[in-house]
């Protein structure tokens, strides 16, 4: 039997046990990591709006009945309670009061029709020329102290604001009037909101009523 040279056995390899099935397991572990921590949750497609949450007490799938706190915006105001409507009509009587102080004695009619309504009457022959849509200082003088009520109580509005046309009529001229007196009153700080839309009238008289109720 030969046996081998010495170089060559020298120069053989030695032989380390194969590690390969480990080195595969940590590499597919490190890749199952990766993939989880790469996973997010499912967006909506685009142009869809996201599913809001349920709240507690809802049962998914249904909508909020009409009227509900969850299926409206705003709640509607409360009505006024009693004293809330003493209060007022105690206002207006004030008002009252204060505006016929000014004008006692003078043809302007002030008046009370109900607790939360004031009417405010003036001659037409007072407040403009015939022909003409220029306020006369006797009407701009009322005018000023309804704009000074109004200011004074936000929680009232101007509920009517009517103008008369001349004895031989013509709606045209009655609206020009009453769009006059609604600038007039605007320009003196009344708020637009808390007014009616300008309006003719019949009567021969420029019309104003103050309520509670926003136009």
């Amino acid at each position: 039997m030969s046996m081998r040279a010495p170089w060559l056995a020298a120069s053989a390899p030695t032989r380390t046990p194969t590690r390969l099935p480990t080195l595969a397991l940590l590499l597919v572990m490190l890749l199952v990591l990766a993939g989880c921590a790469g996973i997010l949750p499912p967006q909506p497609a685009p142009g869809t709006a996201p599913r809001p949450a349920t709240g507690a007490g809802t049962v998914p799938g249904t909508v909020p009945a009409p009227g509900s706190a969850a299926g409206s915006a705003t709640a509607p105001a409360p009505a006024p309670s009693l004293q809330q409507k003493a209060a007022l009509a105690e206002g207006f009587a004030v008002e009252q009061r204060w505006l016929d102080s000014w004008f006692r004695g003078t043809p302007v009619v002030i008046s009370r029709p109900s607790d939360l309504l004031l009417s405010v009457e003036v001659p037409r022959e007072f407040c403009f020329d015939a022909g003409r849509s220029i306020v006369k200082p006797a009407l701009a003088a009322v005018l000023d102290k309804v704009a000074d009520s109004l200011r004074r109580r936000p929680a009232t509005h101007l509920v009517l604001l009517a103008a008369p046309a001349d004895a031989s009529g013509g709606e045209t001229l009655a609206m020009q009037r009453a769009d006059r007196i609604h600038r007039y009153l605007r320009d003196r700080g009344v708020r637009t909101s808390g007014m009616s839309r300008p309006t003719a009238t019949s009567v021969a008289a420029v019309q104003l009523r103050i309520g509670a109720t926003p136009p």
